[in-house]
């Protein structure tokens, strides 16, 4: 399965300008526990929200390779699936209901595709703006993803964060009650992951 986290990795490698004269580089990337996939949202009554762990989605240890054409980059492997049953939340009523309306016995996986990556001018925490493709429920969306990062050393955490319409993807937000309860229509995505990343050399020595 291919994976997103290629994209985050490599964003805030070129942009500390790791690499920055290489075409072509090859990172060992060790994801850590905390890293998250969530999906908030609220009613008029109350907020919930939908989490996923890394590791249903993202492999533990990574070998990733990426290209750079001038302040675009390129990824070989671009596309992220996510498994639309491994969500879990504490709001048991507005899970059954998302389940409901993304039809995940019909579309059991969510995918999501990198096109590029446009990479900022500056030095501060947002890297640059990831250019996806977001399909749910047989119906794809171009977005734009901005992404944040910061770094320790080797260690890396990146937040990606973006809010988004349902009913970009033809889905009607769902009502209780007679109407009484109002599902909202915009949800916000937000993938935080943390990680160690190592030129795949350098990763071969600490073995």
């Amino acid at each position: 399965m291919k994976r997103l986290l290629y994209i985050l990795t490599i964003c805030i490698l070129v942009s500390a300008n790791v690499y920055a004269q290489l075409e072509s580089y090859p990172l060992s990337v060790d994801v850590k526990d905390k890293s998250m996939l969530s999906i908030q949202g609220k009613s008029n009554v109350v907020d919930f929200k939908f989490d996923q762990p890394s590791d249903k989605f993202i492999d533990r240890k990574l070998y990733i390779t990426a290209s750079r054409k001038n302040d675009k980059l390129y990824l070989s492997e671009s596309t992220l699936e996510i498994p639309v049953k491994s969500f879990t939340s504490s709001n048991n009523m507005a899970l059954r209901d998302f389940h409901k309306l993304v039809k995940s016995d019909q579309y059991p996986i969510m995918h999501i595709e990198l096109d590029h990556i446009e990479l900022a001018d500056d030095t501060s925490s947002t890297v640059g703006n990831a250019i996806i493709d977001v399909t749910i429920t047989d119906v794809t969306k171009r977005y734009i993803f901005p992404v944040t990062a910061d770094k320790n050393g080797n260690n890396f955490t990146f937040d990606v964060k973006k809010e988004i319409n349902i009913r970009d993807f033809n889905l009607t937000p769902p009502t209780h009650m007679m109407g009484m309860i109002k599902v909202d229509e915009w949800i916000t995505i937000n993938l935080y992951v943390e990680c160690g990343i190592l030129p795949i050399e350098q990763a071969e020595l600490t073995k």
